[in-house]
């Protein structure tokens, strides 16, 4: 199994609402994308210093990461993110667990 983890800064300014948009689409996907057992996703406590929000997905193996890496759903779910992220801000791993 892999666990798939992503963490966004977001810019200045975007309304609170469009980061929960993102959630809730993001973990629409289960259920969607094949090999994706779970996905949840939250914005950070409020820690200075801290990523704004992230998600943990968790995929049934690799070919399934690549699966879901390449969907057209998260794609468009990927690119509503492009928006109001911050383009450096980003971190992603991956765990084989």
């Amino acid at each position: 199994m892999i666990r798939h983890i992503v963490l966004f800064r977001v810019i200045e300014g975007t309304p609170a609402k469009r980061v929960q948009e993102a959630i809730d689409r993001l973990e629409a996907l289960v259920g969607v994308i094949p090999g994706l057992r779970s996905l949840k996703a939250g914005i950070d406590i409020g820690i200075e210093g801290n990523f704004d929000f992230g998600l943990v997905a968790e995929l049934d193996d690799r070919a399934a990461l690549e699966v879901f890496s390449a969907d057209p759903t998260h794609m468009e779910v990927a690119m509503f993110i492009l928006e109001f992220r911050k383009n450096t801000d980003i971190a992603i791993l991956d765990l084989e667990i």
